[in-house]
């Protein structure tokens, strides 16, 4: 009997077991095994994986209602026959990585010597099915934990799902709410998930993406212990090559808040409901709304990232950008700027002939524009002053009046033509009676003089910028909004965090080297 045979040889051998057992997938399974050997497990799974295929061939008779239910009977063969297959390679891979590692006894967490425990069998759930593996098992009396290094190797977590199913359905998750994703799940995974199963791989993938950005924050800090701007090489490793460093890129940042919810301490609660706690407790109940959280908003900050060159026009009155990478954190502004600083070098933003930030004027966008180790240039976005504008006419001459509508368009005009003083001298001469019509001036002449430098909208326009900062009012809806932002949705702010976190990579299609990424650390 031959050690080795070809994948051609393989073929020729089951097709004459299937010739000599007549269709009966257990006799010809027998036959491959008895022409390959039955020492190797790979044989026996390539033997059990054709006979399932046999039979399934030869119940082509046994036709189902409807293509749907064919296909679907198909893709279940399909899994059956693949997985013994893949348990087959998989485990023929630990026991190379355990020989490998066999002196790296050593728990990863203190150093110290783990007591060996033999081979150990543990399974894991795979997008084909249970895969049940044998690998070398060592368990540290200090951390009180297991370790097992081919395992590790491999890349197979200690929790029960594999790093392809993970990445699967988080990805879904991601992209609907958790409740669906499970029935999505079942339906184009097939496997059956629990919701809370895939709460916890979600949170699970945001930890360790939160966790993958702050070590490149670190790494790459813009400024070091004394505030000083620390050297700019080495780069991110995946930084774009320097040929492709922009004349012109874009930076628009701007918030948006979904609804979070926070715990209330004991100090916090009132008589009321410490009693229907206690109600709810007896009775097996959630509770009503609000019982136990104190219900806010917390501002998730994105960032879009893009390029002169990527900017299109699709028709006179329509453009587009081809290419945007984002940045989303909910936190404050100096943690998000040290994400945004990482994409900046990664793109090479930072020697760019031009950067120009675009926002709607918000404090913390000029913070971060200040804070930056090289000069930019900012714009204020015309389409937030002129919204502001017509909130004043409306105000002050009636809703959709034709007075409101002749003084807005005029002031309107004078903001593009870079005469933004002349629109605060105007609001000097507008009947200001009543409190809350009055603070829309007040508020309307500070936002206009605190971004008078920002405005010069004729220049900006002759050097062909861009003065409207659209990109992120859509990130805000379509990458944030649309998922953190359903009706009715509560979120803790670790959770808004993570899924803020993950919007930006399945946006920046960067789900798949993401997932690399955390098998390695």
């Amino acid at each position: 009997m031959k050690d080795s045979y070809s994948s051609r040889e393989w073929m020729s051998i089951a097709m004459e077991a299937y010739a000599e057992s007549a269709g009966d997938g257990r006799k010809m399974a027998e036959r491959i095994v008895e022409r390959l050997g039955s020492a190797n497990e790979l044989v026996a799974a390539f033997a059990s994986g054709v006979a399932e295929l046999a039979s399934y061939a030869l119940g082509a008779g046994e036709t189902c209602a409807t293509v749907l239910d064919e296909e679907r009977d198909a893709l279940e063969v399909s899994r059956r026959i693949v997985r013994p297959v893949l348990e087959s390679r998989l485990q023929r891979r630990l026991v190379e990585l355990d020989k490998e590692t066999s002196g790296a006894g050593c728990c990863p967490d203190c150093g110290k010597t783990a007591q060996s425990q033999g081979q150990r069998t543990r399974a894991w759930v795979s997008l084909l099915g249970t895969l049940r593996l044998r690998r070398r098992y060592a368990h540290c009396d200090n951390c009180k934990h297991g370790v097992a290094a081919g395992q590790r190797a491999l890349g197979l977590d200690w929790a029960i799902f594999t790093p392809s199913l993970v990445q699967a359905v988080t990805m879904i998750a991601t992209t609907v709410p958790h409740q669906m994703a499970c029935e999505l799940a079942s339906k184009l995974c097939g496997v059956v998930l629990s919701k809370k199963a895939l709460e916890d791989m979600v949170e699970r993938r945001g930890e360790g993406v939160l966790a993958l950005q702050e070590r490149e924050a670190s790494e790459h800090a813009a400024y070091d212990g004394k505030g000083l701007p620390r050297p700019i090489e080495p780069r991110p490793v995946d930084t774009v090559a320097p040929l492709q460093t922009p004349e012109v890129a874009y930076l628009e940042m701007d918030g948006v808040v979904p609804i979070t919810r926070e715990t209330l301490s004991s100090e916090e609660l009132t008589r009321s409901d410490r009693e229907r706690i206690a109600r709810a407790k007896h009775e097996h109940a959630r509770g009503g709304k609000g019982r136990r959280y104190h219900i806010v908003g917390k501002e998730v900050k994105n960032a879009v990232l893009y390029t002169q060159a990527d900017c299109a026009e699709e028709s006179p009155a329509r453009g587009c950008i081809l290419k945007k990478t984002y940045v989303s954190f909910l936190g404050c502004w100096t943690v998000f700027a040290a994400r945004v600083w990482v994409e900046l070098l990664r793109l090479r933003f930072d020697q760019a002939g031009l950067l120009v930030i675009l926002s709607d004027g918000a404090d913390w966008v000029r913070s971060f524009a200040e804070w930056l180790p090289f000069k930019t240039l900012l714009i204020l976005d015309l389409f937030h002053v002129k919204h502001r504008i017509w909130e004043v006419a409306n105000a002050v001459y009636g809703e959709r009046s034709s007075d409101a509508s002749s003084w807005a368009h005029a002031q309107c005009d004078r903001v593009e033509a870079g005469q933004a003083l002349m629109v605060i001298d105007a609001l000097r001469f507008l009947d200001t009676s009543g409190a809350e019509v009055q603070k829309k001036l007040d508020d309307l002449k500070g936002y206009l003089r605190n971004n008078l430098d920002r405005m010069n909208y004729p220049a900006y326009r002759a050097r062909g910028l861009r003065i409207s900062s659209a990109a992120v009012e859509s990130a805000n809806f379509h990458v944030t909004g649309q998922r953190l932002k359903c009706q009715g949705m509560r979120w803790s702010e670790q959770g808004a965090r993570h899924m803020a976190a993950l919007r930006a990579d399945l946006f920046n299609q960067n789900w798949e080297k993401r997932t690399r990424q955390l098998l390695v650390a």
